[in-house]
């Protein structure tokens, strides 16, 4: 088939057809995006056990009423705790949730809800593997009397399990120059096995990377912010969940982003060939979502569905 897109309607298509047999190839099934207008905590019960990733941020926390659809600090953990059991269904048992949180200054100093979530999530039966950190190369400019710009902020990975599905071959990077110098002629303690003074059982071996092309990379995230923001206040770098992605799914998964705002994760997801599902409770957004997935999009084939919009 040479077109690239093929728009289908609810009943015409059920992105669960698509995801039930793991012994298809992926050649053989077409990838599927679907757009929902609506509560996702409502739109997740038809999705138990099926997703694989779920990477997303949701609305800031802020004191300002008017402000986009914010949720004042001393409530967030309260309201989003709301969603953990629609999240926690939803995802398989080997499955992993990214949570983009930007951490808020109420008063001149930084307010906590961003730990008080992670406690909440925890409580309830989340287990959090990792903290990655977001580098904002770019950050706003501006003057704070008491401290300087912000320039990061927190990807946290939590999991139903403490050895979720993850493929870090996916996001090895090369090693670097400074391999040729330090790798080259090892003596002395650089050719032995080096134990930390300590005693505490930690070790290196340069010798395990002698001819090594690729590491692992750090937990450190580098991308600029969006140059222009969709019309949506807070979109993120389609970079920041293509990295997630790559890191804990493979071809043909499943991606859900339950607050898809501009659809970045869906731009990343049908890019690397995952079918998504985007959720979100304004219509506008919904709409901006699936425009600007036809546009960005370079997978030569799928189809996109929109529901509720």
């Amino acid at each position: 088939m040479d077109v690239k897109l093929l728009e289908k309607t609810k009943e015409g298509m059920k992105l669960e057809s698509h995801l039930n047999s793991d012994l298809e190839p992926l050649e053989n099934k077409q990838l599927s995006c679907k757009i929902v207008h609506g509560d996702n905590r409502t739109v997740l019960e038809d999705y138990e056990g099926l997703v694989d990733l779920i990477v997303t941020s949701p609305p800031y926390a802020d004191a300002r009423k008017s402000h986009y659809d914010s949720i004042h600090p001393d409530k967030f953990a309260e309201w989003f705790v709301t969603f953990h059991e629609p999240f926690f269904n939803a995802l398989k048992p080997k499955g992993s949730f990214i949570l983009n949180i930007k951490d808020k200054v109420v008063d001149g100093q930084r307010h906590r809800f961003v730990w008080d979530t992670i406690r909440e999530l925890e409580d309830r039966g989340w287990k959090t593997i990792d903290d990655y950190i977001w580098i904002k190369t770019n950050p706003m400019p501006g003057y704070w009397p008491n401290r300087l710009r912000d320039g990061w902020e927190y990807c946290f990975h939590l999991a139903k399990d403490s050895k979720p599905a993850m493929y870090q071959n996916a996001v090895k990077t090369p090693i670097g120059k400074w391999s040729n110098v330090r790798l080259t002629n090892l003596n002395g303690k650089s050719n032995e096995r080096h134990n930390s003074e300590n005693e505490s059982g930690f070790g290196r071996d340069l010798r395990n990377w002698v001819g090594k092309e690729t590491v692992l990379p750090s937990n450190v995230i580098t991308l600029p912010l969006v140059g222009k923001n969709y019309g949506h206040p807070a979109a993120f770098p389609v970079g920041l969940p293509e990295f997630f992605i790559k890191l804990f799914t493979k071809e043909g998964d499943l991606v859900l982003d339950p607050f898809a705002g501009s659809g970045s994760t869906g731009v990343a997801a049908i890019n690397q060939k995952r079918n998504c599902v985007l959720v979100d409770n304004n219509k506008e957004y919904c709409q901006t979502a699936h425009k600007r997935i036809l546009k960005e999009s370079v997978c030569e084939e799928y189809s996109i569905t929109k529901e509720g919009f």
